[in-house]
């Protein structure tokens, strides 16, 4: 079924990127506590700000693709 294989890629690509993602949050915090050696209680804080930063950038990047593909629209 084509819809399954979409829908496997698509399932596939997110496994992907979440593991990216915690590969890549995992670095930050190891950078982080090798700055800051004794200031390793938190974790969690450190990855409230990360996701925080992640999801900044998300909205930035829709609010320019937003911007560029409705253009016209915002000059009539």
């Amino acid at each position: 079924m084509p819809g399954t294989d979409k829908l496997s890629e698509s399932l596939e690509r997110v496994e992907e990127k979440t593991e990216d993602l915690i590969y890549e949050f995992h670095a930050h915090y190891q950078s982080y506590v090798e700055e800051h050696p004794d200031d390793t209680n938190r974790k969690d804080e450190i990855f409230q700000a990360w996701v925080i930063q992640k999801i900044a950038g998300l909205q930035l990047s829709i609010i320019a693709l937003a911007e560029k593909y409705n253009h016209h629209i915002k000059n009539h």
